[in-house]
């Protein structure tokens, strides 16, 4: 809620960039209009790990259906993969529409 307040959940990308220590994660807003609409960055990133429950397909809107701030780290579910890792910064970027 600090971060994707009042957005749909529905996610436009998820990126990790792994020389640069990097996962960037772009939200839209609401499954009406699908406006990108705010960019996480989060930096520092360590213990990495992505597994996907299911096949992924590139032609649905991944949504995300938890993301938890956890002792170890973060954790997003979405309805194609789990996503844990550890980030030492994370910057929010509203996205002018």
């Amino acid at each position: 809620m600090e971060y994707i307040p009042n957005y749909s959940g529905h996610l436009k990308t998820v990126e990790y960039d792994e020389s640069k220590h990097q996962i960037s994660i772009v939200f839209y807003d609401k499954p009406e209009e699908f406006n990108p609409v705010v960019k996480l960055i989060f930096s520092g990133v360590s213990d990495y790990s992505c597994v996907f429950l299911d096949e992924y397909d590139p032609n649905c809107i991944e949504l995300a259906i938890g993301f938890d701030l956890m002792t170890l780290g973060y954790c997003l579910h979405t309805d194609y993969r789990e996503i844990i890792f550890k980030a030492s910064k994370v910057q929010k970027i509203d996205i002018n529409t």
